[in-house]
């Protein structure tokens, strides 16, 4: 069956099931189709792993008795997709009614399209390991190690129909390369570096590596310290939004509307309020059309937007869909999100609230200056436990690496620093922020710094210090393996 042949049988399908759910008394009811294709290559230490996944399968949202139900199938059979409506259907009417539920949304076309790149739309399995390939880097520095690669390409068209009259048909693809390396250097440290983009070339292969062994080399070395009180934090912006734990993805989880509507979240009821620093502007922006995450409609058929959350530290909206932009008495922000290469089988669950890709407007300030400025603290840049923190209060505890300040100047690489406070409270004693903005996978923003947070460290115990260094010295006398590679 050739690709277009399997479209036409989705649009059928499609057309077959919001027939039927009509006639079984469904108000509204949704069709979403997907015919998507992803590799995923990864190599971790000596032992490489790819996988192809084919995706293609229906799913079905229904309004029935003012309740919504949700079921889904990878066949195309026309019995099966009745059964899948009716399980939709049945799903629904399990439900006490819902009075805030208005229905699917009205078409709208959007204002901006964003291009797709058609030789990665139709990159093959050989071409995508050709990219992977040229990633890695062939000699290392001393005391550096290679620990792990990775590639993701995701291609594919999507359909969405519903009762209300919209009709669309999406083509889409991004790809993702990623390295990974360990120092050994005094106390064993890591690091990662990753870029992804929607158009096939725009990742530099042979800078990534470099890119990778550079970051690694910055934190080499690190020191433990005992230290506690309140200081100044530097927050990079692999530490607000990177993929090794960023700070700031508890903030997005924070401001989503749903969240916002059930009183889970400390801004609930906060629209209009100064909720942070007035130098401090937070946008979602899908239609870069760059970032690897962008779209042009979000996974209602809602146009996307460019969307200002926080301005100048007033809380402008929420991330809203369809249903809880209706039950803040707000309209739809574009932000129904369904997953894909980076999130699974978007088939699999009804759309969600979720962000696309997070942009902080950049400050006045250098790098340099905020490090020239800060008398004693830290720039940290990697956080652990951030899956722990309060999404009520927004109150977090994790531990993270990055630098210790001194007087003005970096002094050495630090790790095992644990802060803790609240994102209300950070937003509010963010002091400066650099004019300087890093791009990241999902991300675009500025180094950030923090008046005071408090800060707890405690130094290794010299039996561990002592320990290591031993087990270093047999490693390079061939009298022990190396247990971190």
């Amino acid at each position: 069956m050739t690709e277009n042949d399997l479209n036409v049988k989705i649009k059928k399908a499609i057309d077959i099931g919001l027939k039927h759910a009509k006639k079984e008394g469904a108000s509204h009811c949704e069709g979403y189709g997907v015919n998507q294709k992803a590799y995923n290559l990864e190599l971790e230490k000596n032992k490489p792993k790819h996988s192809i996944g084919i995706q293609h399968g229906l799913s079905f949202r229904v309004i029935a008795q003012q309740a919504k139900g949700f079921a889904y199938t990878s066949s195309f059979g026309e019995e099966d997709i009745k059964y899948t409506v009716n399980l939709a259907i049945q799903n629904a009417k399990t439900k006490k009614p819902d009075p805030d539920l208005m229905g699917f949304p009205d078409p709208k076309e959007a204002t901006h399209k964003l291009d797709v790149d058609k030789k990665l739309l139709e990159i093959e399995a050989d071409g995508a390991a050709d990219l992977f390939e040229e990633i890695h880097v062939d000699k290392l520095p001393s005391d550096i190690f290679f620990l792990q690669s990775m590639g993701f390409f995701g291609m594919g068209e999507t359909f969405l129909k519903n009762s209300q009259g919209i009709d669309l048909h999406d083509q889409d693809a991004g790809y993702g390369l990623g390295l990974a390396y360990l120092s050994t250097h005094g106390f064993p440290n890591y690091d990662f570096h990753i870029e992804g983009a929607r158009k096939l070339g725009s990742i530099n292969t042979k800078q990534l590596g470099i890119k990778a062994i550079d970051k690694v080399l910055e934190i080499a070395k690190p020191r433990t310290l005992s230290i506690s009180g309140e200081y100044p934090i530097i927050i990079s912006p692999d530490g607000s939004y990177g993929i090794m734990g960023g700070l700031f993805n508890v903030l997005n989880r924070l401001l989503h509307g749903d969240k916002a509507s059930r009183g889970e979240t400390v801004f609930a009821d906060k629209i209009g309020d100064l909720i942070a620093n007035e130098n401090f502007t937070m946008i979602d922006d899908p239609l870069d059309p760059d970032m690897v995450t962008s779209a042009s409609y979000d996974g209602e058929g809602v146009p996307t937007e460019q969307t200002k959350l926080i301005e100048n530290g007033v809380l402008q909206t929420y991330y809203l869909d369809t249903y809880y932009g209706n039950k803040l008495n707000m309209e739809s922000n574009g932000k129904a999100s369904r997953g894909g290469f980076l999130g699974g089988n978007p088939v699999k669950s009804p759309p969600s609230i979720g962000s696309f890709a997070t942009k902080i407007e950049p400050g006045d300030s250098s790098l340099d200056e905020m490090i020239s400025e800060t008398q004693e603290g830290f720039m940290l840049k990697n956080f652990m436990g951030i899956h722990m923190s309060d999404l009520s209060s927004g109150r977090f505890a994790v531990t993270g690496s990055g630098w210790y300040i001194k007087k003005g100047e970096i002094k050495y690489p630090v790790q095992d620093i644990s802060i803790s406070g609240t994102i209300p409270d950070l937003l509010l004693k963010i002091d400066m922020i650099s004019k300087e903005r890093v791009r990241g996978l999902m991300s675009e923003v500025p180094y950030l710094r923090v008046s005071q947070l408090s800060v707890a460290a405690k130094k290794l115990d010299f039996k561990l210090r002592f320990g290591i260094k031993v087990l270093k010295a047999m490693i390079k006398l061939g009298l022990a393996k190396n247990p971190f590679i």
